[in-house]
């Protein structure tokens, strides 16, 4: 049996005090944790082919971005990310950084321990796919506090929001002493931060790179500074 679940928090505006620690994983033994550079690729490629997608208005019942930038993968946001995958907790690290966005996602697999492939793609469309529930608006306080957590949006916003450029993840593969189970957490951090209260997501219209004080990239629809 496989269960998955995915978590999002406001971005962070002050800055923590704390230093990030690599913790071993609590209650647990990871298997794997390393990240490849096809793993890189594929990070990259599949948020730009969603952002590309939105932008061009191809998102059924989304509206097309006017100042959608093209992402890149971002060596200091993926070591954060993978130090707190390294802890095996499925909640948001609060000392992630200033201005950093961060998005969630875990499977868990009951039965006896094997090895898990991890998957990138898997978690990044599981993010995206919350746009069947998003209405085009600005994000407001009770997205965040959904009763069915199969409803909530704030993973997608953060994937299609516009002025994030930066991206990096990690992963844990790992299992459960206790609990005697497998885990797969994949952690994912954007720079800058998205979801800001009171903000649409992206400018609504066709592809304006140069309106909006940006150069067109070599990926459809989308702007690079």
């Amino acid at each position: 049996m496989v269960f998955m679940y995915s978590c999002l928090l406001f971005p962070i505006l002050t800055v923590s005090m704390s230093m990030l620690v690599c913790r071993a994983c609590k209650d647990g033994q990871i298997y794997d944790n390393t990240v490849t550079e096809e793993d890189i690729t594929g990070v990259v490629e599949a948020h730009n082919l969603y952002r590309s997608t939105v932008a061009l208005g191809k998102l059924e019942n989304q509206p097309p971005a006017q100042n959608m930038q093209e992402m890149s993968w971002d060596d200091e946001l993926a070591k954060t990310a993978q130090n707190y995958a390294n802890q095996c907790v499925f909640k948001h690290n609060k000392d992630r950084g200033e201005g950093v966005g961060e998005n969630l996602f875990i499977k868990m697999y009951g039965g006896p321990h094997t090895e898990r492939e991890h998957n990138f793609t898997e978690a990044i469309m599981s993010w995206y796919d919350e746009h069947v529930h998003y209405k085009y608006k600005t994000v407001a306080q009770e997205d965040f506090h959904v009763r069915d957590l199969r409803t909530q949006t704030g993973h997608y916003t953060q994937v299609v929001w516009a002025n994030t450029n930066k991206v990096g993840c990690g992963f844990a593969s790992y299992s459960k002493t206790e609990e005697q189970r497998d885990e797969l957490i994949y952690v994912c951090n954007y720079a800058p931060a998205g979801n800001f209260l009171g903000e649409y997501p992206y400018k609504e219209g066709e592809p304006d790179c140069k309106a909006n004080g940006m150069s067109n990239s070599d990926l459809d629809g989308l702007c690079k500074k």
